[in-house]
């Protein structure tokens, strides 16, 4: 048994065992352990048994591991064997796996949910600087720390672009992956980039927003089967307080076609850092006070939103800005980038409404054109969920008379029109799509 082997043993007389494993984790069981040299607690994770491929395979997650460079990764310290077994030493992580977490909590405040896809999201982005996807993004393989930092794990299933040494991995009938969180590219045997991560990113944030995957079903095949046929589903069907910017960018992570999610984890993060303001508490879980995102701010290159009662009005310059952004999103819509131009006018609209209100003018505008982006998508359910959010808005504001209500309820009963006449079949192929 590998505990006599390993249990209480001392590691080249510095990694001092625990008598009892932690965990049993993919191919290894994972130990606690202190490391005499520098009086610290760390982690020991040593193959489970004598296969070469198992040896190789953990070698290579250790090697991996350790290439990427990033505070969101435990730092890989030492690499050894001992009678035979090789075992890698890591960072002790003082905290809780996001599965565990929502096992004990439930669904999770919106703006923690915004704060961990974040760091995912730099993680994700360092990742993909070298040609590294993990492949198996998912609540499990994330940990939230007692700081509020996000740690990622297990690499055993990542592949490194161009690098046959990392690349090459033998599963001797294995999943590559977890059904319910893996993409469909990845579960059909297809090549995978980062794309593939973001859509197990984009079923983790789903998973934390509802407190249940995405995708379900009685057995494996059947949850198979959702994903590849079923359109993504909507958090903000199961949650009502689900902001709309969230919403939509968890749906479009979870795009059954690659080309359809957010082109890559920056994108991702600037959507999300926004949203993780005024953190809640989390008792038991991250000590009172702790935002975790701004130190991910100088890694990924961008600077975290400030919240909306920090803003200062408005300046000409920053008028610019919008000016040039909206500018920027109608050629895109120009060139046939649609969803693209519908997310950039979703991001000009929140900006606004930070700074001037929900009901400026322009924040109104810019959501009417994001909606409208939808339509040549073939997404017209989409685009009248929008449409419908937009009207009640203006009959607030305006009154049911107004030429603007009059006219945005016309353009809805056209619309519809336009989706009655279509044919079943016409309608579900763009949103098995989406």
């Amino acid at each position: 048994m590998l505990a006599i082997v390993v249990a209480g043993a001392s590691l080249k007389n510095r990694y001092n065992v625990s008598r009892l494993p932690l965990a049993h984790k993919g191919m290894g069981e994972v130990w606690t352990a202190h490391d005499t040299l520098l009086d610290r607690g760390v982690i020991v994770k040593v193959v489970s048994a004598l296969s070469a491929d198992l040896v190789r395979r953990f070698r290579r997650e250790a090697l991996l591991t350790a290439r990427l460079d990033h505070p969101g990764v435990p730092a890989v310290y030492d690499l050894g064997e001992h009678s035979g077994l090789p075992y890698v030493v890591l960072q002790k992580i003082d905290g809780i796996t996001l599965s565990d977490l929502v096992a004990e909590q439930g669904r999770l405040p919106i703006a923690w949910v915004a704060a961990i896809g974040a760091q995912v999201s730099s993680v994700l982005l360092a990742a993909q600087q070298i040609g590294l996807v993990h492949r198996d993004i998912k609540p499990s393989n994330v940990m939230l720390e007692r700081s509020g930092a996000v740690k990622v794990l297990d690499f055993g299933l990542a592949v490194m672009r161009d690098d046959d040494r990392y690349s090459r991995i033998t599963l001797s009938g294995q999943s590559l992956g977890t059904v319910g969180y893996m993409a469909p590219e990845q579960i059909l045997g297809g090549p995978t980039d980062q794309l593939t991560d973001l859509y197990g990113l984009g079923a983790t944030l789903f998973d934390l927003l509802t407190g249940r995957a995405p995708f379900a079903g009685v057995t494996t095949m059947t949850t198979v089967r959702h994903q590849l046929a079923d359109p993504p589903p909507r958090p903000a069907e199961l949650r009502d307080d689900v902001p709309t910017e969230l919403d939509d960018l968890v749906h479009a992570l979870l795009a059954s076609r690659p080309q359809d999610r957010p082109a890559n984890a920056a994108e991702v993060y600037d959507v999300l850092v926004p949203l993780a303001q005024d953190l809640p508490p989390l008792p038991g879980v991250v000590a009172d006070g702790m935002s975790p995102v701004r130190a991910y701010a100088a890694i990924i290159g961008r600077v975290p939103q400030p919240t909306p009662h920090s803003v200062a009005p408005a300046t000409g310059n920053a008028e610019l800005d919008v000016e040039q952004a909206a500018k920027q999103a109608e050629q895109l819509h120009t060139a046939g980038e649609f969803r693209a131009a519908a997310r950039e006018w979703r991001r000009l609209a929140s900006e606004l409404a930070q700074r001037h209100g929900e009901d400026h003018r322009l924040v109104f505008d810019f959501r009417l054109r994001a909606a409208r982006a939808h339509v040549p998508l073939g997404e017209h359910e989409r685009a009248l969920r929008h449409l419908n959010v937009l009207l009640e808005d203006r009959v607030r504001l305006d009154g049911p008379e107004h030429a603007t209500v009059m006219e945005l309820r016309q353009e809805i009963e056209r619309l519809i029109k336009q989706l009655s006449s279509s044919s079943p079949s016409h309608r579900s192929a763009p949103d098995a799509d989406r």
